[in-house]
């Protein structure tokens, strides 16, 4: 560790926001029965340092830079981060994620930033370098982030975006990429390799740059520049990420894509969780 500070926050505090935020994540979504924890802890430092760390937001608390989330099965891990910061009330969070809760109040306020999160993988891109397009149209000093998974990238429609996204300067669009080797039922170069995974972006014109997904000097290093980006092509950072990050013996294996623990199993998976 450093003593660094990103905004008015030492690094070392954002490490400790990891702990909290896994572990209350656990503890909202063991409630409700179902999640997916693997894929939520291996995108977490990404989702803080974005939410906490570099995307701005007005007087209001309203959103200058806009989210997309093309990676749909991580959005969970957007609840206890809202919590975190002060924007619901955890009775309010619990709430809204349980079956039948009121959502009128996320709806009313809209999830700071966030525009978007995918059903249908693939998509979130197209949506983003759309949002992104349409910013520069209208000569709004705004940042589109997009966050998708690796295996999202097979889609035939992340590679149209990627070429879009290039072809029309988009440098206001950040893509980063979960790079944490896994789909649901078998890592990716297993299915179908993916690698030399920062060639092939950068072979689609784009800016490229390879980080630690759970490292917040990294992360933050290259997500803080990006309001200040000089280049005319969008960037794609690729995060090297685990896949259920935080608790070891979920961590890096297959087919446990859709793992939850029950109410009753939450004491021993928040017992398991480490500090990074």
């Amino acid at each position: 560790m450093n003593d660094k500070t990103f905004g008015s926050i030492p690094v070392e505090e954002y490490y400790e926001k990891s702990y909290r935020i896994r572990k209350r994540f656990i503890e909202i979504f063991s409630k409700l029965g179902f999640g997916h924890l693997t894929t939520a802890f291996s995108e977490t430092e990404i989702m803080i340092a974005l939410f906490e760390g570099v995307m701005r937001f007005d007087e209001n608390r309203k959103p200058i830079d806009k989210f997309v989330l093309s990676k749909g099965h991580g959005a969970g891990m957007i609840y206890p981060i809202l919590e975190d910061m002060g924007i619901f009330t955890s009775a309010e969070i619990e709430d809204m994620v349980r079956i039948g809760g009121d959502i009128t109040t996320i709806r009313d306020y809209v999830y700071p930033g966030f525009e978007f999160y995918g059903g249908s993988l693939g998509i979130g891109i197209g949506m983003a370098a759309g949002l992104a397009l349409g910013l520069k149209q209208n000569r709004q000093d705004s940042m589109v982030y997009c966050l998708c998974g690796d295996a999202e990238c097979y889609e035939g429609s992340v590679w149209e975006a990627m070429l879009f996204a290039a072809h029309n300067r988009l440098n206001n669009l950040v893509v980063i990429v979960d790079r944490n080797f896994l789909g649901v039922s078998d890592f990716t170069e297993n299915m179908c390799g993916l690698e030399p995974f920062s060639d092939k972006w950068l072979s689609c014109n784009w800016d490229v740059v390879e980080v630690d997904g759970h490292s917040y000097e990294e992360l933050l290093e290259v997500l803080s520049d990006t309001h200040r980006r000089k280049s005319s092509a969008p960037l794609c950072i690729v995060a090297d990420t685990v896949k259920g990050k935080g608790i070891d013996d979920i961590s890096n294996i297959p087919l446990k894509h859709g793992y939850m623990p029950k109410a009753g199993d939450a004491e021993e998976a928040i017992r398991k969780l480490e500090h990074l």
